[in-house]
């Protein structure tokens, strides 16, 4: 399973990302709790139903926790996830 966080600044555009992502036809989920990330991972994995492309977005909105994005990567790494971080950012002129 391809799964991207999609994460960066606030007004950057990661909605937009999302919804551009969910055209192309991935599964999306628009601000995710970073400590939701890796039993969601785990909840797609174990259905019947195929989720061949997920994209979440979540960013420091999700509280302290944030900082264990990593960790959550690798552990999905392990169960059988392609994952990959896309950081959105804008100067503050746009």
């Amino acid at each position: 399973m391809e799964f991207v966080i999609v994460t960066g600044l606030s007004g950057a555009g990661k909605s937009r990302c999302i919804n551009v992502l969910e055209d192309i036809g991935f599964y999306c989920v628009d601000n995710m709790p970073p400590l939701l990330i890796a039993k969601f991972s785990e909840l797609l994995l174990g259905t019947q139903e195929q989720h061949n492309k997920v994209a979440i977005v979540t960013d420091i909105r999700g509280g302290t926790k944030f900082h264990t994005i990593l960790k959550t990567m690798e552990t999905m790494k392990q169960e059988g996830c392609n994952c990959k971080i896309l950081f959105i950012d804008a100067n503050d002129d746009v």
